[in-house]
């Protein structure tokens, strides 16, 4: 009887842990080197990226957690912009907009979410950066990895996600 009363016990407390992992989405990546352009991306996760010279715009959207955008290393509101030169940025988890304008923009995000990408060519190469939503790809180790960014609007899911990827005019 003490068995069938212990077993009860461990699977009241470990059904609903399996439960609860079972619901939650598989985590995705984003991958974001060498960007020229402006990068929007809408996510639940984690965030670190850089711009060499432009805007980010951070918007904490989590209204009951404890992350808090940090730009250059001081931890600010739940909404910061800032402009200017070797910008750095993070949120370390939560749900949040991003959204980047300018040249040198570096984004590594994990978690679930959507990226609209819209690549402005260097006029001396002609290049975009480069983006990947593989979980395994990092564009800055493995740049063949990675596909040159769009220079047409597109939404871009990665992670677990109901939205199909489809190009703007």
């Amino acid at each position: 009887m003490r068995r069938l009363a212990l077993g009860l016990v461990v699977l009241v407390m470990v059904a609903p842990a399996a439960v609860l992992a079972a619901a939650k989405p598989p985590a995705g990546a984003l991958s974001v080197e060498s960007g020229k352009g402006v990068i929007v991306l809408r996510a639940n996760g984690g965030l670190l990226g850089r711009v060499a010279r432009g805007s980010v715009e951070l918007v904490d959207v989590s209204q009951n957690d404890s992350w808090r955008p940090t730009i250059n290393g001081t931890t600010r509101a739940r909404k910061v912009t800032a402009k200017g030169s070797n910008l750095t940025f993070r949120i370390l988890g939560g749900e949040y907009r991003l959204v980047v304008r300018g040249e040198g923009i570096s984004v590594s995000a994990r978690g679930t979410g959507v990226v609209t990408l819209l690549g402005i060519p260097s006029p001396l190469t002609g290049d975009t950066g480069i983006f990947s939503t593989d979980l395994e790809a990092d564009c800055q180790d493995s740049p063949e990895q990675c596909d040159p960014i769009p220079m047409t609007l597109t939404r871009v899911p990665f992670g677990k996600s109901d939205t199909p990827s489809t190009p703007h005019s």
